[in-house]
């Protein structure tokens, strides 16, 4: 049976009035700390090699982002029903609802995916499925009624740049939505507000340029997946609004797992930047994981240093021809895999897959029957992961 809500729009007093059939799960507190955002983008309608429900299409992100669809879609699908959300895995809303739920009791942040259009930089940006006209106060209230009071997610997410301008109006809605999500709003300590920024755009400008504005976000996540020179793309947003607020966003069609990783692993001097953003829909688990985990550990403690409790060494020699040896250590004992990905983000090789001992252990990998090129070997124990580079030439 599907969550359902009863839509009213009270004009006449400016409210806008959502009642809540039901409740997505529950909601935690805290944000991930700063530099440790990693943000996974969840679509509905990709067509790849395989189709990962929420629950499991990634096992590292910290944020993950609804997107396609609408969030009043998902909200009252009696009234905005489009059919996006619905794949291989979710064929009722409920579904979905399901599986948001069991992402929030594992500490994940959920957020919904909202994009502009061109009527948000109008005196009435969005109209409802009956033809009411909604103005900036009350559509922003329209937005918190669907994502916290009825869908009981942990924010919101802009996709930027679908005809909007950069105008007074738009300004003021995205400052008014900050009301209610983001650090100048009352739940700033749990719930987030960021945006989507696509290079070249006024309204892009408008977020990533602007001091007054950025202080309503967050983060945000710059998307020009096309352009390779990252660190350039990063500063032309953090030079105006800080490193802390911005990161890069990368795709996996786009991107392959070296660059995506090398954009991962790279940080401004100071101080770090939010984090990294991968869009590999819902069918590239092994790429999404490898990326996070090259994102560096900020809390002062880095892999292979004491204490060494989990701690994936480099392998030696690197590079190497044909074979070289892997280390990694264990404080306790458990299921152990290590398994080696090719530059796409493809498993080509299985060095261990069984239970280990607490302690320190090697495996070796012969490349012999593989290319020369650029490979990644990921250890998994637990709920850890960790990938490292490595260079075969021959």
């Amino acid at each position: 049976m599907l969550n359902r809500f009863k839509f009213t729009a009270a004009i006449a007093v400016g409210v806008i009035l959502f009642t809540g059939l039901g409740r997505a799960g529950q909601k935690t507190a805290g944000l991930p700390a700063p530099g440790d955002n990693k943000v996974a983008y969840y679509v509905f309608d990709s067509h790849g090699p395989d189709h990962f429900p929420l629950t499991s299409f990634t096992d590292s992100a910290n944020i993950v982002v609804i997107f396609e669809g609408t969030l009043w879609e998902l909200a009252d699908s009696i009234h905005y029903s489009t059919g996006w959300m619905r794949n291989v895995n979710y064929h009722y809303y409920s579904e979905i609802r399901r599986d948001i739920g069991i992402l929030q009791t594992r500490g994940v942040k959920v957020l919904m995916n909202v994009d502009d259009a061109a009527s948000w930089s109008t005196s009435t940006p969005f109209t409802t499925y009956d033809g009411t006209k909604l103005n900036y106060q009350q559509f922003a209230a329209f937005i918190k009624a669907c994502a916290i009071d009825s869908l009981h997610l942990d924010g919101i997410s802009l996709d930027v740049e679908h005809g909007a301008t950069g105008n007074a109006a738009y300004i003021a809605l995205l400052k008014e939505i900050g009301k209610y999500f983001g650090p100048l709003s009352p739940n700033s300590s749990s719930e987030i507000y960021t945006a989507a920024i696509y290079s070249g755009g006024a309204p892009g400008y408008v977020i990533g340029k602007s001091k007054d504005v950025g202080a309503y976000f967050n983060f945000v996540m710059d998307m020009a997946y096309f352009n390779p020179d990252y660190v350039s793309r990063f500063n032309q947003w953090a030079d105006s609004i800080g490193a802390s607020k911005t990161m890069i966003g990368v795709l996996n069609d786009m991107n392959d797992l070296y660059f995506a990783t090398s954009a991962a692993e790279w940080q401004p001097r100071y101080p770090p930047k939010a984090g990294i953003m991968v869009y590999a829909a819902n069918n590239l688990k092994s790429y999404t994981d490898s990326v996070f985990s090259a994102l560096p550990v900020l809390d002062g403690v880095k892999e292979g240093t004491a204490p060494a409790d989990f701690a994936l060494l480099q392998n030696y020699p690197n590079p190497f021809n044909p074979s070289t040896v892997i280390t990694y250590r264990l404080s306790a004992g458990g299921h152990v895999r290590i398994t080696v990905f090719d530059i796409l983000g493809r498993e080509v090789a299985t060095l261990a897959d069984a239970r280990m001992s607490a302690g320190e252990h090697e495996v070796r990998f012969d490349g012999s029957r593989f290319p020369s090129g650029v490979y990644f070997y990921t250890l998994t124990a637990g709920d850890r992961i960790s990938t490292k580079k490595m260079i075969l030439v021959k």
